[in-house]
């Protein structure tokens, strides 16, 4: 795609991030709330699923204007704005849903280790995928890792995504551990996922 760029996420991005992590996950949001396709964006952004500012290690893959990627990356020392967390807005949605939200952030923390550049999220459009949106996203992440001094690059995966698993071993990704939970497996169907690493050194 010659016309991609990579550039921090911008408070006016919102929207097209929500919409754009709603399509790519709706199955997984659809075991935590019950809403209509066209609601789902606004859910992502009421409960503070889509972080609203822009920070280092916060980028979208932009195509003439139109957002067809993103990544939300996390080290330990990073600066990023302070939000306080919408426990409110989240109830909103009821309390099975709320509890199923508050639950999901407890099984899959964002905890990188010290020197780690963990991809805390990643996604592309469907119009997107399998035009290497994805793979410029992760090599872009691993590059501003090592222009600061981080020495490992990782994220988790759930074992069903085939495809994205296929796309971390391609881009140097190995597991390094695996996890089953049984609440996990209960309530959204997970498993088991994979903690996967690469040296930010290696070639990817």
């Amino acid at each position: 795609m010659e016309d991609l760029i990579i550039r921090r996420f911008k408070a006016e991005d919102r929207q097209q991030v929500a919409v754009l992590m709603a399509n790519s996950f709706r199955d997984d949001w659809l075991k935590i709330v019950n809403l209509p396709d066209d609601k789902l964006p606004h859910f992502l952004i009421e409960t503070g699923e889509i972080f609203p500012y822009p920070f280092d290690g916060y980028m979208v893959a932009e195509e003439n204007g139109d957002i067809l990627g993103m990544i939300k990356l996390k080290w330990v020392g990073q600066a990023r704005p302070r939000v306080r967390p919408q426990i409110s807005r989240i109830f909103q949605y009821g309390f099975v849903s709320a509890v199923k939200l508050l639950v999901m952030r407890y099984l899959f923390p964002e905890n990188p280790e010290k020197g780690a550049c963990h991809v805390s999220e990643i996604a592309v459009s469907e119009k997107a995928r399998r035009k290497g949106v994805a793979t410029e996203l992760l090599l872009f992440g691993k590059k501003l890792a090592g222009g600061k001094g981080l020495s490992k690059y990782t994220l988790n995966v759930d074992d069903c995504n085939k495809a994205a698993l296929n796309l971390y071993r391609k881009t140097g990704f190995t597991i390094e551990k695996s996890r089953r939970n049984l609440l996990a497996k209960w309530l959204f169907g997970v498993d088991e996922w994979h903690f996967m690493s690469q040296p930010v050194g290696a070639p990817g």
